[in-house]
Order: C-alpha cells, then sequence, then structure tokens
C-alpha cells in the first residue's frame, strides 16, 4: 500500500462514491458520512451514476462503497462509470497520481466471484496510479450479522488513517456519538401555496407519460406466487433496446402514511403545504424534485420517504436521540452496539422477521421525531427497475398467461378487449408504443401476524386500470385484495396515468450481418477452430441462446421479440418454473413463435417429476442438449443470454456450457474455462440476475 506523504491538509472534503441495488451500499455510504461529520470532515455522498465521471480525476480523496450483484458483476448504477470511463483503454497509468482511495465492497462468499466488483475497481484504480490510502475490505454477508460485522471495524482504520493525514484543526475534538447532528432540511409551513404532486427522477433516466392498460395475474389463482403481466401504452414514439430498463417510483399505501400521521399527531398539518431547504451539506443531498415546489407530509410520506422497508442500525442510532423512555433509550443502544448480543437483538426484532420502521415506531410509542429531522431519520423510498419485457418495434400481441389455464380463464384471455385490438375503453387500439413487464409480487409470511408485502409490488398489485382515480395511486372507489382486475367502478372509467422511466441497460445484440468479406482465421484451442468475431459477423444471423427461468425470462422475450423484428430467426430459449400448468409463463408465445419457425425451446419444470424422482432445471437442459449448445457456441459463435435469480443457476448454467466444450468441442477443462471467461469477456455471454 502506498505512503499518502504528500497530501494536502487543507482540504478536509471527502467524496463518498456508492452504488447500491437493495440499498446496503448507500446505508453503508451514509453511515461513513455521519462518522465524518464527527471529525469535522465534509463530505459529499453521491451514487455513482449520478456523479459526472470526468470530475473524478480533480478529486483528492475518494471513498467508494459498492456491491457484487450476480456472479461477479457490477451493480447498475456503477455500469457506465466502470464501462465507459474507467475501463478504456487508452487512460494514460497516471491519471489518478494525485488521488487517494479506498474501497468499501459488499458481497456474498456463497457466489463464486466473491466481491468481485470491488476487487476488480481497487486493480484497475491501482494501475491508473491511484494510491490506496488504507487497505480496501470487502464485507460478507455471509457473516453473523452481514456487512455491519466488517464495517465498524473498518470504519476504525478509515479515519484512524484520514486523521494521520489530515489531523482536527486547533480547538476541535471529535463530537461525542451521543451529541445529536444538526438536521439535513429546514421545513417551513407556506399556507398560501399550491402544493404539487412530487416527480422523482433518477440519473440518466428519460420519463415518459403512460397509460397503464393490462396488470393480470398470469400463474393461476391457488398458486403460491403471484405475478403480473403489465401492460403500458405510450402515445409517444418511445424507444427502448431489448435489456434496457423500465424505473418506476411506487407510493406507500394511504392507510400506512394515516397511521404514521396519526401516530405522531401530525394529521392536523398534513395537508398544510410546507417548502423545505437543506440546511446541512453532510451526507446525502435532499432530492431536488421535493426542494423545487411546495409539498405536504402527506405527499412526503407516500412518495418519498420509506416507512414500509426494515430499517437498519442507523435508524435505531436517530432513535437513541429522541425517546423519552430510558428503557427505550436502553433497548436502541443495545441494538445500535457492536456487542454480539446487541446484534443479535436487532437481527431478531427487525431482519428475520422483516419488522418495518411503521411497526417499530408503533411497538415504541415514547419515540417523538421532530419533523425538521424526517430526511435524517427516514431513509428515502428506492426507485425500482425492472427488465421490460418487450420490444418497442414489436407489435402489441396477445397475452395468454399459461397452457392449461381454467375453462373460465381461458375465456377471460379470449374475450379480453385489450388483446383483440380495443383498450378498455373500449376504443380500437391507439397509436403509439407498449411497453410489457413481468413482475413477480412480493408476499409472503413471518412470526408477526401481518403478512409482509413488498412496497413496489403492493403498489403495482392494487393498479387496477378500470378502478383508480387518476388523483390516487391506489384505489378508492371499493375494496380490492388486487389479485385480479375485473371489478368494474360506476366513478372512474379514466385511463390510469403512470410516470414511467426508461433507462439503459448494458445488455447488447449481437451487430447485424454485414456483406461477405474475407475472414481472418480465429483462435485455436487444443486443436479445434474456433471463429473469431470477424467470422461471426460474416454469418447470415448469429445465433442467441436465452436462459431465463421464472421472471427472468423478462428481457428474454424482449430479445426474442426484437430479433424477430430483424429476421433474425436462430433463437434458442431455455424456460424453467414449478409447473406446468401453473407458472408457465408465456407459453402459446413460445408456441406459436416455434411454430412460425422463429424459435426453439424447451422448458424445465422443475416439480412435474414423478415423486422419487430427480427435479430438472434449465441447466439440466442445457447439458442435456449439449452437442447443439456446442454447434452454437463453439462453431457458429452464438451469444447467450442468462437471467434470473443470483441463485445456484447462473454458475450452474456456466458449467453446462464448460462441459459442453469438453465433452463435444475436446477442450481440455482448464481450456473451457478459458474459452467461457474469454465468451463473458467479449460480451457473448451475457448475465442479468438479482438477489
Amino acid at each position: 500500500m502506498d505512503e499518502p506523504s504528500t497530501y494536502d491538509q487543507s482540504s478536509r472534503h471527502l467524496l463518498i462514491l456508492y452504488a447500491s441495488e437493495t440499498g446496503n451500499s448507500y446505508d453503508a455510504a451514509e453511515r461513513i458520512a455521519k462518522e465524518a461529520h464527527r471529525r469535522h470532515f465534509s463530505s459529499t455522498v453521491t451514487s455513482m451514476d449520478a456523479y459526472d465521471a470526468s470530475l473524478l480525476i480533480d478529486e483528492p480523496t475518494v471513498i467508494f462503497v459498492l456491491s457484487t450483484t450476480g456472479s461477479g458483476e457490477e451493480p447498475r448504477p456503477m455500469k457506465d462509470i466502470w464501462r465507459t470511463h474507467l475501463l478504456r483503454s487508452d487512460l494514460p497509468n497516471d491519471l489518478f497520481d494525485e488521488m487517494l482511495f479506498t474501497v468499501f465492497g459488499l458481497g456474498d462468499s456463497a457466489y463464486e466471484r466473491f466481491c468481485w466488483a470491488s476487487k476488480k475497481l481497487v486493480r484497475r484504480l491501482l494501475s491508473l496510479g491511484a494510491k490506496l490510502f488504507v487497505e480496501a475490505c470487502h464485507a460478507d454477508e455471509q457473516e453473523r450479522f452481514g456487512y455491519e460485522t466488517a464495517l465498524m471495524p473498518w470504519m476504525e482504520k478509515l479515519f484512524e488513517s484520514l486523521l494521520e493525514m489530515m489531523p482536527l484543526p486547533d480547538g476541535l475534538e471529535i463530537l461525542p456519538a451521543s451529541q445529536i447532528p444538526a438536521p439535513r432540511a429546514g421545513l417551513a409551513f407556506v399556507k398560501d401555496e399550491n402544493p404539487r404532486p412530487l416527480l422523482p427522477v433518477e440519473p440518466v433516466t428519460k420519463y415518459h407519460e403512460a397509460t397503464l392498460l393490462i396488470n393480470k395475474r398470469i400463474t393461476t389463482d391457488g398458486w403460491y406466487q403471484d405475478v403480473r403481466h403489465l401492460r403500458f401504452h405510450f402515445e409517444d414514439p418511445v424507444t427502448w433496446n431489448p435489456g434496457d430498463i423500465a424505473v418506476l417510483h411506487p407510493h406507500t399505501h394511504p392507510d400506512d402514511v394515516q397511521a404514521l400521521l396519526e401516530r405522531f399527531g401530525w394529521i392536523g398539518r398534513a395537508d398544510v403545504p410546507i417548502r423545505l431547504s437543506r440546511t446541512s451539506t453532510t451526507g446525502h443531498a435532499i432530492p431536488s424534485h421535493v426542494l423545487d415546489h411546495p409539498t405536504t407530509l402527506r405527499e412526503i410520506f407516500t412518495s418519498v420517504l420509506d416507512i414500509s422497508c426494515v430499517p437498519r442500525k442507523a435508524f435505531f442510532e436517530w432513535l437513541v436521540h429522541f425517546t423519552s423512555d430510558s428503557l427505550e433509550k436502553e433497548k436502541f443502544e443495545e441494538f445500535t452496539s457492536i456487542s454480539e448480543e446487541g446484534q443479535d437483538d436487532l437481527y431478531q426484532y427487525t431482519h428475520r422477521v422483516r419488522r418495518t420502521i411503521l411497526e417499530v415506531l408503533q411497538d415504541f410509542r415514547h419515540v417523538s421525531i421532530p419533523l425538521e429531522y424526517i430526511f435524517d431519520v427516514f431513509p428515502l423510498i428506492r426507485a425500482r427497475q425492472f427488465s421490460i419485457a418487450s420490444s418497442s418495434r414489436y407489435p402489441m400481441v396477445p397475452l395468454h398467461p399459461t397452457t392449461n389455464s381454467s375453462s373460465s380463464q381461458q375465456d377471460k384471455d379470449e374475450t379480453d378487449p385489450v388483446q383483440n385490438g380495443q383498450l378498455s375503453d373500449g376504443k380500437k387500439e391507439k397509436e403509439g408504443v407498449y411497453l410489457d413487464l413481468c413482475v413477480a409480487i412480493v408476499t409472503y409470511r413471518t412470526k408477526l401476524k401481518a403478512p409482509r408485502r413488498g412496497l413496489c409490488t403492493t403498489w403495482l398489485s392494487n393498479l387496477n386500470p378500470p378502478l383508480l382515480d387518476l388523483s390516487s395511486p391506489f384505489p378508492t372507489n371499493q375494496e380490492t385484495n388486487g389479485d385480479t382486475n375485473e371489478k368494474q367502478s360506476p366513478e372512474t372509467n379514466n385511463p390510469l396515468r403512470i410516470r414511467v422511466g426508461i433507462r439503459r441497460g448494458a445488455l447488447r445484440l449481437p451487430p447485424r450481418p454485414k456483406p461477405p468479406q474475407s475472414s481472418l482465421k480465429g483462435d485455436v484451442i487444443a486443436g479445434v477452430q474456433i471463429e473469431t468475431s470477424n467470422e461471426k459477423e460474416n454469418n447470415a444471423c448469429t445465433p442467441v441462446i436465452c436462459i431465463g427461468p421464472g421472471t427472468g425470462v423478462a428481457p428474454m422475450r424482449a430479445i426474442i421479440q426484437e430479433r424477430i423484428t430483424r429476421d433474425e430467426t436462430d433463437n434458442t430459449l431455455y424456460f424453467g418454473c414449478r409447473s406446468s400448468s401453473q407458472d408457465y409463463h408465456y407459453a402459446r408465445e413460445w408456441e406459436a413463435h416455434a411454430q412460425a419457425g422463429d424459435l426453439t425451446f424447451s422448458v424445465a419444470f422443475s416439480r412435474d417429476q414423478p415423486e422419487g424422482e430427480r427435479k430438472v432445471y434449465v441447466q439440466d437442459l442445457i447439458e442435456r442438449d449439449s452437442a447443439r449448445i456446442w454447434e452454437l457456441v463453439g462453431k457458429r459463435n452464438a451469444w447467450v443470454y442468462i437471467s434470473g435469480a443470483s441463485n445456484k443457476m447462473p454458475a450452474a448454467v456456466k458449467a453446462a456450457i464448460r462441459q459442453a466444450a469438453i465433452t463435444e468441442g475436446g477442450l481440455s477443462e482448464s481450456e473451457a474455462d478459458t474459452y467461457v471467461g474469454k465468451m463473458e469477456w467479449e460480451g457473448r455471454l451475457f448475465e442479468e440476475c438479482w438477489s
């Protein structure tokens, strides 16, 4: 590790860049900023996708906090700065020679490439001349208390190093942890102004007004999982590419917002217009859309601040300051201590049973949070990102949920006006573009009495187009459990408008075929000719292999539709689900493509085998088809796409491809590893997985 002997001690500013998928990295970044404030450092906390990468060269001290997703993938907010800027081959090796940096990585050692993204970042920055001023930490979610196990000890080393380089100015001491920091926001009631709806904005995302046309359950009614097909209509000529992301901003259910407002006695002021201003530069900035316009407390807790998530340790660190009861304070101090007993109590009380912030505040009745501290205590509602499940260039298609639905379900499919070229208002199909999503509704039970429900999917499941008033994100005319959208509202026939953001994804399709030209010879591994990209581009159509079990089929559907519009029909799909009759998504659509000669597909029904027989998964089908897989991958340079849960599936699929290279291609184990690794490096093997 380099000795930072020439550091400019006149600067005590830290840039904390985070890249988070689930909020853990954001939470860790905020914790670092809070501890920095106690030591009189100023800090800026920014998501990597919101940061202007061209300014990085001028930053003296940078702390990176990032997770690793899937099998070694960088998180989405990191992809642009990593792939477009830091990985450029023309960067000089002394580009960052005046930068000091360190990295706190979050990962899971259950996966083969543990903390791969953070380790790659360290290596790349060192190669560009940056100096590591304190050893990087790669925290393991498998530890008893997750990343928290490593964060506190690492922060001690972090600030020990920082204070050696930049001692406290004369007359200042480290602020005690018991001292409450200044609030981040100022809040003033302004009765003469009209509040406006808050419109959140995500970085590198373009927003469009859409009409929700379909919100249909595509698993059977009695099935354990509720998966929805949602269809949005854009009147504008919106376009996107396969693999691009739809960004939605969920709202908290009004009943929960009402319960919080009543809990703190804010009902009388809940709908009075207020203006917010930023009063502290510590930590993450207050979202600009909240500062731009007058709003209300009800709107803030509906669309900005999250009361439905499981609280993190930082939440209880704030509650220590805001309870008037000594026993509650003692409990909060125990939760926030570094003792194993305290950490275990916190885990049992919150994470194990998935207790929400609202439920915690209803348990601890002596907590009273000052209004000016709400942006410090409550986390922000995260935008949710979903892989788009359709091509913007493909015509609207009927929706066929499963192959063996009940007759009543099939009747509904055939008579659905949206699916016969009509909209819910009885008019013929409108000009414009249609966007589909395939979303699993998050609901499960723990030891707590009330079922656990995901914030965004609860919001989505209640978006029933025939029912909703445009002024409310939830049904208001009658009760509904969100399972169907069959009920009609006598009062509301207007279309349901939703802001949908679209941001570029990392997935790319093979280039379009080029006119024939002389080709270069490819690599030879163990005497086997492997075609290079030059040969691939001369093929009439580069094959693609899509592997997408469950809702992982969403981007695969977009790829297949897009390829069909380009008359590229060498498409293979491996889909996996539990049952042929319960959760076989888009079954009749795959069958129609196959009959048209546009698709070859196989399905693994993992729970349909006779009792006592081994379950079958997508990787088993790939292993079964090893000869065809190697023909496509090894001889015709097929591109492979993997999408779904980041469990054992992605690694098992790649292992099956490696095995095909060995048994069918004649490669050794090490050569097969090299070949699959090369596919990943060249972009011919793409993985989009989530926890």
